[in-house]
Parts: structure tokens; C-alpha cells; sequence
């Protein structure tokens, strides 16, 4: 064997020990060559006193497994054991210690970089606040939010500066940047406010005028300011509407361009050039009326025009700006009843505003379109909701924005067991409406924009049986799935029912589903399903319906 004798392994380890290369001495003296005499055990005795030493060294610089491991050597260089257990306890605390302000500043500083992100100074300074250890980045943290905050400051002064000058789009742009960087600003409010109101005085201005498209262009630069709000809601449906209007006019649909005239004017937003249109419109159907009852008229009554005729009749019964396409004149004799569907607003190239639809093993469903549903007391004729109760003719409205619902209510609504008069509706929320009247919103399906409204025990509509009530706007979804409208039977399968061009058609679920037309006053077979939908006039009746 040719091993080093244990005189060369003392004298290597006591040369190490004097240059400090701890780890060099303790792995000559720990071997079992080194022999076992007095020199050793001294060596081995200043060793583990060394090695202690450097392990506290490495703990005061939170080097806590070299610190370990220092003294488990000096451990078995014979330092005693409960000291060494009593060590690396403390070594193995502090770890932990560290460890976990560790975490807790991170969590801190990522917190507060959130918060900051969102807008949200306060929320950024009460977690910069949370942060155990002060430090450079913690420095870093607190400049970027006072930054933040002097950048909010001066956004804020540019708007309010701008709305000064009548710049109300860069107005607009500097209070977003403002709420953006600060949404907790103080005057963010009241700018908001001031802007909105300024804003939509000017565009109401505009619509007075007839000025349209400054009117969109207004509601537009507005972005999400005042969003929501009675005022800029009735802007935008009027914008809507004469929008509609105008592209039925450009197409020669005169009898369409009326009808969406009547519904712009039951805005209630006054305007001269309304009812200048409104005379227009009147002097073309009479001359188009006059005209079938001359020679040519007769021509075209004998080519079976008839209906055209009672198309005309039906217009010229609401010549005085409030149309209900619902309503169908009444046949002066049996020959012109096979007429009076053509007369319908199917005919007038929309659908009717209520549909009661009726589904064999499912019930009956009101199906209301528009963007303003009013819910006031059957027999009124002033709500598209009619309820048997105690509620004035218009008692409350919903309201859609986009793909948002509000309920509107002068008198005061019951939300959520709070008095509102004017509130956003989530999915869930519970509608009270006079003493008797709860009503539950529903959104099933975020695939469609159509809503629901549930009725309340012992809330009936005068439409009949129908516990659901249909907020139409975008496809809705039949079938047996939570997400569904119209509750259907899993053996009915699952369909989708939407309009196409005036007309209603149901379209099986499904990448390759097969759309069926669904005439109106029809009992129509489509699958395992059996269902006809019905123009609902109103009143108390279940039988007034046309098709």
C-alpha cells in the first residue's frame, strides 16, 4: 500500500488549519489514516472551534447551508453535541425566517406592481407599505407610484383645461389616461360628470338640429364615459333608429321607414325635423294610395295585388307617429281576412315587437324585441311587459346597452333587497317592482346577448302562462342544458331559433344543424318538436294574436 502515513496527513491538515483552508484540513484529519493519538485530537479540537467560528460567519450572512454544514463538520470533529444541535437549529430558523420574508416581499412588491398597473395608488401604496424590508427596489416601487400619481395629476389638469376650450375629444382622452394611471383621483368624478353632461348637450343639440352624424360622432368620442346613462341610452337607440330608417328609406321600403320613425319618435326626444319626415312620409303614402285607386291601381289589383292595398290600409291607420307594427287592421269583409297576414309587420320586412311562441311539453314564452322593454299594468297598451298588478301603465324599464341590462325606474326599484332607480343587472339579480311584483334577471349563455326574465310566484303576464319572458336580441338557445333560454326536454334535442331577414327560423345545435323556416300562425313540426309563434298584440286575452 502506498497511502500517506499519518504524520504527512497531520502535518498537511495543521498547514491548512494555519492557511485557513478549512475544508482542506477537516478532509485530512477526518481520515482514518491520520491515526487516532494526542496531535490529532488536538488538531481535531481546533479544527471544530474553527469551523464553528466560520458556520456563525456564514449564518450572520444568511449563508444558511454552508452554516449547516460548518457545523456538522465541527460536530464531527468533537465539538460538543448540543451545542452543534443548537446551531443548526438556529441556522435552519433563520432559513426559514428568511425564507418567508422573502416570499412576503415578493408578494408585496408584485402586489403594489398590480395595483399600480390598475390604476389603483392607494391600492399599490398600502402593499408597497406590506413589504417587510426596505431596499432598492422598494425605493424603485415607491417613485414609480408617485410618478404614477404626478402623471395622473397632470392629466387630469389637461382635461379639465381642454373641456375649458370646448376640446371635449381631448378632454375625453386625458381623463381615460387619468383613470387609467389613478382611478381614485380626486375630481376624477366630478370631470367625468361634467364631460358626460357637456358631451351629451351638445350632441341632444345636434339631434335637434337633424345634424345625425355629429350626434354619433359625439356618442362615439364619449368611449365608456357616462355608458349607461337614461340620456346618452336614448341617443344612441335614436341614432339607431334613424340609422334603420334611413336605409329603408334609400331603398324605397316607405311603409318600414314609418315605422321606425314612429318608434324613434316614442323616445319622447323632440325634434322638428321628426315630425317633418313624419309629413313626408304621410304625403307618399297618400299619393302611392291615391294611385292604386286610379287605372293602375286597378291593374294591379287585378294582377292580385290586394295585399299591397292592405299593406298601405295598415299604415295609413297610424299616420300619427306612433306605430305599433304588432297591430293589423281589421278585414271589412271574409275575402280580405286571407290578407290580414300580409298586412302584418312580417310584411313590412320586420318581425313583430312580442311574439308569444308556444312549444308542445315546454309552455309558452313571451318573446320581446327592442332595446327599451317597459313592464307596467296589463291593459295599459303602454308596456311591452304587461302584468296582472297593482303597477302604473310604465311602471319600469329595461334597458339594453350593448351587451349590458339596466332597469330603469323612476318611481324606484327593489334590487338585490336595495332601493335603486337606475342600476346595471347581473345575472341572478332579483327585480321587486311595486308590492307584489318579483321578477329574477337571467344571461344563460354568454354565446348571445338575449337575457330573460324570470316571473315571480303569483306574478302573472297577460300574455297568459308564460313564466318566462324573453329579451330578444341575438339567437336564442333551446334545450336541456343550463346555458339554454327555453328549457327544452334532452329528448327534444336542442335548437337554436334566430331571425333572418323578417323571418323567424329554427336551426338544429350543431356544426352541420339544419335551419327550418318558422312561419307565424303555423304549427310547425321541426324534429321532435312541436311549436308555433304567434304576433302578440297585448291585453289581458291570450287569444289576441295575429300571425
Amino acid at each position: 500500500m502506498f497511502g500517506r502515513s499519518s504524520d504527512a496527513l497531520l502535518k498537511a491538515a495543521e498547514a491548512a488549519l494555519a492557511s485557513g483552508l478549512l475544508d482542506a484540513a477537516f478532509e485530512a484529519v477526518i481520515s482514518s489514516d491520520a491515526g487516532d493519538g494526542r496531535r490529532r485530537r488536538k488538531l481535531l479540537t481546533q479544527l471544530s472551534d474553527a469551523l464553528m467560528r466560520r458556520g456563525q460567519d456564514h449564518l450572520l450572512g444568511r449563508r444558511f447551508a454552508e452554516a449547516v454544514a460548518d457545523f456538522d463538520r465541527a460536530g464531527r470533529c468533537g465539538h460538543p453535541a448540543e451545542k452543534v444541535i443548537e446551531w443548526q437549529q438556529r441556522a435552519r430558523d433563520a432559513q426559514r425566517h428568511h425564507q418567508d420574508v422573502a416570499r412576503r416581499q415578493d408578494a408585496a412588491v408584485a402586489q403594489a406592481r398590480d395595483r399600480l398597473a390598475a390604476g389603483s395608488i392607494a391600492g399599490a401604496h398600502q402593499a408597497r407599505e406590506a413589504a417587510p424590508i426596505e431596499n432598492s427596489e422598494i425605493h424603485a416601487l415607491s417613485e414609480a407610484i408617485h410618478s404614477q400619481a404626478q402623471r395622473a395629476e397632470s392629466a387630469l389638469a389637461d382635461a379639465r383645461s381642454a373641456l375649458r376650450d370646448d376640446d371635449a375629444a381631448t378632454a375625453v382622452q386625458q381623463y381615460r389616461i387619468a383613470r387609467t394611471l389613478h382611478s381614485r383621483l380626486d375630481g376624477l368624478a366630478e370631470l367625468e360628470t361634467a364631460i358626460y353632461e357637456k358631451v351629451v348637450q351638445e350632441a341632444a343639440q345636434d339631434y335637434r338640429a337633424g345634424r345625425l352624424s355629429r350626434v354619433r360622432q359625439r356618442l362615439r368620442m364619449l368611449d365608456d364615459v357616462g355608458r349607461g346613462r337614461t340620456v346618452r341610452v336614448e341617443l344612441e337607440e335614436a341614432v339607431r333608429l334613424a340609422d334603420a330608417a334611413a336605409k329603408a328609406l334609400a331603398a324605397d321600403h316607405f311603409t318600414q321607414a314609418g315605422v321606425l320613425l314612429g318608434r324613434l319618435m316614442q323616445l319622447g326626444l323632440d325634434a322638428e325635423w321628426t315630425n317633418d319626415v313624419r309629413e313626408r312620409l304621410r304625403l307618399l303614402e297618400e299619393s302611392r294610395r291615391a294611385l292604386l285607386e286610379g287605372p293602375l291601381g286597378l291593374l294591379c289589383e287585378a294582377a292580385g295585388s290586394e295585399a299591397v292595398r292592405l299593406r298601405d290600409r295598415a299604415v295609413a291607420a297610424h299616420r300619427d307617429g306612433r306605430y305599433d307594427e304588432t297591430r293589423s287592421v281589421r278585414p271589412e269583409t271574409a275575402e280580405r281576412a286571407a290578407f290580414q297576414r300580409v298586412a302584418s309587420s312580417q310584411e313590412l320586412g320586420i318581425l313583430p315587437r312580442r311574439i308569444l311562441l308556444r312549444i308542445d311539453g315546454a309552455g309558452s314564452f313571451l318573446l320581446l324585441r327592442g332595446d327599451r322593454i317597459g313592464i307596467g299594468r296589463a291593459g295599459s297598451q303602454k308596456a311591452e311587459l304587461e302584468l296582472l298588478s297593482d303597477l302604473s301603465d310604465r311602471h319600469a324599464e329595461i334597458i339594453r346597452a350593448g351587451e349590458d341590462y339596466f332597469v330603469v325606474c323612476s318611481q324606484g326599484v327593489e334590487l338585490a333587497g336595495r332601493s335603486v332607480d337606475h342600476a346595471l343587472l347581473q345575472d341572478g339579480d332579483r327585480i321587486r317592482l311595486g308590492n307584489r311584483v318579483r321578477l329574477t334577471f337571467r344571461r344563460p349563455s354568454r354565446k348571445s346577448v338575449a337575457a330573460l326574465l324570470e316571473l315571480g310566484e303569483g306574478v302573472r303576464a297577460a300574455a297568459g302562462d308564460c313564466r318566462r319572458v324573453l329579451l330578444w336580441d341575438g339567437p336564442l338557445l333551446m334545450g336541456s342544458s343550463r346555458e339554454c333560454h327555453i328549457p327544452l326536454s334532452a329528448a327534444m334535442g336542442g335548437f337554436v331559433l334566430h331571425e333572418r331577414a323578417g323571418q323567424l327560423f329554427v336551426r338544429t345545435m350543431g356544426p352541420t344543424g339544419e335551419a327550418y323556416h318558422l312561419p307565424l300562425g303555423t304549427l310547425t313540426t321541426i324534429g321532435g318538436m312541436r311549436l308555433s309563434a304567434n304576433g302578440y298584440t297585448g291585453g289581458s286575452s291570450v287569444g289576441r294574436v295575429i300571425g
